[in-house]
């Protein structure tokens, strides 16, 4: 019997994740007895309920093994690290999902482990997700919902500046720790997907915010800019491959704010790659081209400022 730890990450989710637990039970993974189960949901700095919500909602989950956790600091990167390395199981996989989706195909987790078990080669396994339109978003791995063997996460820490979780672990994965390219880690079979659409989106609250959207985007364009710095220390001064994977774990145990010091030494800033516009522009079109030109002001003040990791999403007083 393999053990299965599944972990939902979400800040100020009580709508989102009450949805989850809901369309969760309904996963044929806690009747197959392939698998042991545990379900730990993190709510990382959330003001909300929800953490009482999540601990109300689990109480069907009678064969699994279930806790929550309550972080002070709405930093998911942070989050992800306390569960892989501090909370869950050793267990033999991980599946990690928003907690804002909701999971429509009920076979689906098992699926995903399926994919993992009968190609051992891949480190990676997405879920296909489509938005609150039903459309397929492109995405091979997207942080809403992918599986991984434990083996692997378990050798990832994500370094503290860091943006955007899931597209650091996929890079880390596919590339085998930054020694080769994406494409070729892709041929390798490093990375897989599910055949059938297990996961939906973009149907709570937060999703049509104004405030999340425009920190959505600056948020993308600092991630950007982020990823590109961790791949320089990671492939050139650290080496790539297995000295790369060594030495970014005992960073992240004995200074875990190393790549902060070396975001602090850099003074350049991300290019400025605007929408292209033509003479046919929708309303819609044009009100992206200006989000996207504040989120590049947003960008540049918050790097002036060194905010990284969980800082790239603020906003507060920043609607200059």
């Amino acid at each position: 019997m393999k053990k299965v730890s599944i972990g939902i990450i979400g800040c100020n989710e009580e709508e989102g994740v009450a949805a989850l637990l809901d369309s969760l039970k309904h996963q044929t993974i806690f009747t197959d007895t392939h698998y042991e189960t545990e379900i730990v949901v993190i709510s990382n700095g959330s003001r909300d309920r929800m953490a009482s919500v999540a601990t109300e909602k689990l109480k069907p989950f009678t064969s699994s093994n279930t806790q929550v956790v309550e972080l002070e600091l709405a930093d998911k990167c942070a989050a992800w690290n306390h569960y892989i390395h501090s909370v869950s199981v050793a267990a033999d996989y991980y599946i990690l999902l928003d907690a804002d989706v909701v999971l429509i195909d009920p076979s689906g987790l098992v699926e995903m482990l399926e994919i993992l078990k009968n190609n051992p080669q891949c480190r990676i396994c997405g879920a296909k997700i489509v938005n609150e339109k039903g459309v397929l978003i492109s995405n091979t791995v997207d942080g809403k919902c992918y599986a991984a063997p434990g083996e692997v996460l378990r050798n990832i820490a994500i370094p503290n500046g860091v943006v955007l979780d899931d597209a650091y672990i996929l890079i880390t994965t596919v590339t085998n720790w930054y020694e080769t390219d994406f494409e070729t880690g892709q041929q390798k079979g490093y990375v897989g997907q599910s055949e059938n659409i297990i996961v939906s989106c973009g149907k709570t609250k937060g999703d049509k915010k104004i405030r999340y959207w425009i920190a959505s985007r600056k948020r993308t364009v600092t991630s950007a800019y982020t990823q590109e710095r961790v791949d320089c220390c990671m492939r050139h001064l650290f080496g790539g491959g297995e000295m790369a994977k060594k030495i970014s774990m005992e960073l992240f145990k004995s200074n875990p704010n190393w790549f902060l010091s070396f975001l602090k030494q850099e003074s350049a800033y991300p290019d400025f790659q605007k929408p292209t516009l033509n003479c046919f522009l929708s309303i819609k079109a044009f009100l992206q081209y200006i989000a996207y030109c504040y989120g590049y002001l947003l960008v540049i003040q918050g790097i002036k400022n060194k905010e990284f990791g969980h800082l790239a999403w603020k906003l507060k007083g920043r609607f200059w």
